[in-house]
């Protein structure tokens, strides 16, 4: 006979056994489904890289294509390979230029300029009514920047901000930027990716309330620049907009790391302003064209207009 204690603990080993058994049979089901579902692949991958015998062409192509020596190691960089060729197509028959694999040297490299151009980013007093702030990029670099400079920012009444030659970047950091302007619930875009679409609202992290806002663009004006612009100028009634119509890239992009020091970037989604618009190949019209070098000046005497 056993006791109501070892009768318990059979239970409960018997309990733990069937969790692991089926989590076991799980596994293993997702394990030959992923296996299966890339059959193709894996076996043109085992196939090309130990028995194709023209070694030189692979170490040609990935050369060409990589700008890596790959040493004979033709599976560890195979993905690779096949990353950067369908990119190479995509490119080809869509003109999607946004849409590629990052070498390990260029990816640093992005990553090293992006926190050197936001460095570049910078205030001044044009007078005691009128401060003047130039945005390099959208970045980690550039929130920061914008936060750690809001309390001489926010001394003034009215402020010229500089997106001239501004080419985008980072849509979280143009989201924080963005509502430090905006009211709570303001919208700030809306995504529209394959399967599902999103919009953005403000938090209610309000930080500057200026009387007047004139915004500086160009032509360089584009993608995170371009939606904050958008998001200013549809939400606020003291947003003016002077210079060139901007760049017009409606569209967005994901940069994932890779092994190997690779990283690719994909187009994903196209962005709508706030008003619903999708500016890709059009831009934003300014409400005032000029274009003379004299354009922040020309801009102080309008804000400070009475």
């Amino acid at each position: 006979m056993f006791s109501n204690r070892e009768k318990d603990m059979a239970r409960i080993w018997k309990r733990r056994f069937i969790i692991l058994l089926t989590a076991f049979i799980l596994l293993f089901s997702a394990t030959t489904f992923i296996v299966y579902a890339n059959y193709d692949y894996i076996a043109f991958k085992l196939f090309i890289s130990k028995f194709y015998i023209y070694t030189d062409t692979l170490d040609k192509l990935n050369k060409n294509e990589l700008k890596t020596d790959v040493n004979g190691n033709y599976f560890k960089y195979l993905d690779d390979l096949a990353i950067a060729s369908v990119s190479e197509k995509i490119r080809e028959l869509n003109n999607d230029k946004y849409t590629y694999l990052y070498l390990p040297e260029q990816f640093q490299k992005y990553k090293s300029e992006e926190k050197e151009e936001a460095s570049l980013s910078f205030n001044k007093e044009l007078s005691s009514e009128t401060i003047y702030v130039k945005i390099t990029n959208f970045s980690k670099y550039t929130a920061s920047y914008l936060k750690d400079n809001k309390d001489t920012l926010i001394k003034y009444p009215n402020i010229i901000i500089d997106m001239r030659d501004n080419y985008g970047g980072d849509t979280s950091a143009l989201y924080k930027m963005a509502e430090m302007y905006l009211p709570k619930g303001a919208t700030l875009s809306t995504d529209s990716l394959r399967v599902l679409s999103k919009t953005y609202k403000a938090s209610g992290k309000k930080v500057f309330d200026h009387n007047k806002i004139v915004i500086l663009q160009n032509k360089n004006s584009a993608s995170s620049a371009e939606n904050f612009i958008a998001a200013l100028k549809d939400n606020l009634p003291n947003v003016t907009l002077v210079g060139d119509t901007t760049y017009g890239k409606g569209i967005g992009q994901f940069t994932f790391n890779l092994k190997n020091g690779f990283a690719f970037k994909g187009t994903i989604m196209k962005w709508f302003t706030p008003n619903g618009v999708n500016i890709q190949g059009s831009g934003i019209k300014p409400d005032i064209y000029y274009n003379n070098d004299d354009i922040v000046y020309y801009a102080q005497k309008l804000i400070e207009e009475k």
